[in-house]
C-alpha cells in the first residue's frame, strides 16, 4: 500500500480555478505509477462539501462508496494513536 497524504493544489486566483488539466494530469499520472506497481486500487478521501473534486473524480469514473457501501473512514491520531499502539500485545 502506499499512501499520498495532503495533496492540495493551491491556484494563484479564482481565475485559475480549472481548466489548466493540472488535476487531470496528477491523477492520471498516480494511476499510471500504480498500474505499473500491480496496484488494483486507487482510495481518496473526499470532504463532503467539496462538491467540484467529487464530480471531478466521479466524472473520471470513481465510484463513491459512501452511500452506496456504506462506508466510513475512520482516523486514529496523536494521543488515541499512542493509546492504541500502548495496548499492543509484546512481540
Amino acid at each position: 500500500m502506499t499512501c499520498f497524504n495532503d495533496v492540495l493544489l493551491e491556484r494563484r486566483s479564482a481565475s485559475d480555478r480549472s481548466g489548466k488539466g493540472i488535476g487531470k494530469g496528477l491523477m492520471s499520472k498516480v494511476a499510471e505509477v500504480g498500474k505499473k506497481k500491480q496496484c488494483v486500487r486507487l482510495h481518496l478521501t473526499v470532504l463532503d462539501w467539496n462538491t467540484p473534486a467529487r464530480d471531478f473524480y466521479a466524472a473520471k469514473g470513481a465510484q463513491d462508496l459512501t452511500a452506496s457501501k456504506g462506508l466510513h473512514i475512520l482516523l486514529f491520531d496523536g494521543r488515541d494513536l499512542d493509546n492504541l499502539a500502548n495496548e499492543a500485545p509484546e512481540d
